[in-house]
């Protein structure tokens, strides 16, 4: 049996701490501005550009385009006014829908796609973005599966 002491516990944090932080400064994308951490990341979305996403319950991943492909809950930077299509693909067999919400947490001009429950199966959500849009989230798995919407 190992003995761990007050000291030792306490030495191995703050190494913990240390290393942490560190990957945080280290993990950047300068073109991005993001810190490397698979959901705070931000990717301007032009217009007419299709948005593909899985949906699984621990998370939404980015498909498409190719700045968003293998991100988790990546914030999608949109221009108000414009015309945006984001279709999604269930990636685990549970159902999910896709809902996109305002800063309250209620659904935005009734944006919710139809539920999916069959691995593989996909759906569309078509709208035009404005200011009041906040958040792109499954009405199933809200706590893991919700990404950030930035309307400029």
């Amino acid at each position: 049996m190992t003995v761990h002491t007050r000291r030792t516990v306490l030495k191995a944090a703050g190494a913990s701490t240390i290393a942490v932080a560190a990957a945080g400064c280290l993990g950047g994308d300068a073109e991005n501005g993001g810190n490397g951490d698979g959901g705070s990341d931000e990717f301007k979305i032009e217009s007419g550009t299709d948005i593909a996403l899985e949906g699984s319950a621990s998370h939404w991943k980015g498909t498409g385009p190719s700045e968003i492909d293998g991100e988790e809950n990546p914030t999608l930077v949109l221009t108000e006014g414009e015309e945006y299509t984001i279709e999604w693909t269930n990636g685990d067999g549970m159902d999910h829908d896709l809902q996109i919400r305002d800063d309250s947490g209620d659904v935005v001009d009734d944006l919710v796609s139809d539920t999916v429950g069959e691995q593989g199966e996909s759906t569309t959500l078509d709208f035009t973005a404005h200011a009041d849009m906040t958040t792109y989230i499954c009405g199933y798995h809200e706590i893991n599966q919700v990404g950030d919407l930035v309307v400029e």
